[in-house]
């Protein structure tokens, strides 16, 4: 590595970042510059990425700026959005990147907020989330910071020594003068935090699966997800490369492995193409087992149908899994979520009584709205 740099560009300005370059803020644009020289030539290339946080202002000044920004150094910007990182930019800051909400000049620290401390292959991911109880997971560490001039590092059962290092010092790093850091491991010394759980909520609320705990121990993969399409003569289940909100098509059906779970998940425009949902389903049945060889117990597979709200342990197999996003900016006041034996009755089930098709929303699986009188 030769150089990096990071600069902030506000409509045609680019200011360069003094300090905590790999902190970012998700109402601002980046760019960032890195100069390496090459093994193989030994002559210095550089490459240049865009960042853009999820609540920033990238209109067509930042578009000139950005685009000139990258000419200057010979080359085009990568375009990254907030929590879409890949591995090589991490690399480049240092191994470790944290993502925070509003912008540079107005965070402060002795607000109250919610850190989670992620790690995944060799790098540490810090992303602010809302400070809520379902924003808790027994799998990773967390940060939270009071207004009461303390901040908690709390370790749930799963997390892993590198998450618990990075999280103690990325308080550390936050705490001000008086600020007092508390460290505190879940079912070790965290029941009579009272206070603790007063900021976060309900200590019975939080996403805590049991197969979290294997994770100190097991460091499960990144979530896999496959495209069900029975069409498809030549492939008929092929791979998804990146599973976000926004990539799941409301019309399709996908299996998607969590490591600990399985999941079919149904779009709600999905709900009757049986032959997708009954290979799904299938598929899933037959990969569990296979899969279960290097785990503590073979996966449990659940289908998930759209619109529905999503289990929280799910969503904390992600990074970025919008739960608003996925239902198209509604969530439902319930969860529509099926076992596979459950599933496999509905698909085989022709006649429904009339008390079943009243929520067009919870219709049974393998029905939509078409085959549903409308009086």
């Amino acid at each position: 590595m030769v150089s990096v740099e990071v600069l902030s560009v506000v409509h045609t300005s680019a200011v360069p970042v003094q300090r905590n370059t790999n902190v970012f803020y998700d109402g601002e644009v980046l760019v960032i510059v890195h100069r390496a020289k090459s093994r193989e030539t030994g002559l210095v290339a550089t490459k240049v990425w865009c960042w853009k946080g999820n609540k920033c202002h990238f209109g067509d000044k930042e578009e000139m700026k950005v685009g000139e920004l990258a000419r200057r150094y010979g080359t085009s910007a990568v375009r990254i959005f907030s929590l879409r990182e890949p591995t090589e930019l991490v690399q480049v800051l240092g191994g470790q990147l944290a993502i925070r909400q509003g912008t540079r000049a107005h965070w402060s620290s002795e607000n109250t907020a919610m850190h989670v401390v992620r790690s995944n292959d060799g790098h540490v991911l810090i992303d602010e989330m809302d400070l809520n109880i379902k924003s808790l997971c027994s799998g990773y560490s967390y940060c939270i910071t009071t207004i009461l001039d303390n901040i908690y590092v709390w370790h749930g059962c799963g997390s892993v020594a590198a998450e618990r290092t990075a999280a103690l010092r990325y308080a550390q790093d936050m705490a001000t003068k008086g600020t007092l850091v508390k460290e505190l491991v879940e079912g070790e010394n965290d029941g009579d935090e009272e206070m603790f759980w007063m900021v976060v909520g309900d200590s019975e609320s939080y996403a805590k699966a049991d197969y979290w705990k294997w994770r100190h121990s097991i460091v499960p993969s990144e979530p896999r997800c496959w495209l069900v399409d029975i069409t498809n003569l030549e492939t008929p289940i092929r791979p998804v490369p990146t599973v976000f909100a926004e990539t799941i098509q409301q019309e399709s059906v996908y299996i998607i492995d969590c490591f600990w779970e399985f999941f079919v998940l149904v779009g709600k425009d999905a709900r009757a193409k049986r032959s997708d949902i009954t290979l799904g389903i299938n598929t899933a049945m037959a990969m569990a087992p296979l899969v279960a060889a290097w785990k503590p117990f073979s996966p449990t597979i659940h289908v998930l149908i759209l619109p529905t709200q999503l289990p929280l342990d799910m969503q904390h197999a992600f990074r970025n899994l919008d739960e608003l996003t996925l239902n198209g900016g509604f969530v439902p006041d319930h969860m529509n979520i099926l076992s596979t034996q459950e599933a496999i009755e509905h698909l085989r089930t022709s006649s429904w009584d009339r008390s079943a098709l009243r929520d067009h929303t919870m219709l049974p699986l393998g029905l939509d709205s078409s085959h549903v009188p409308s009086s």
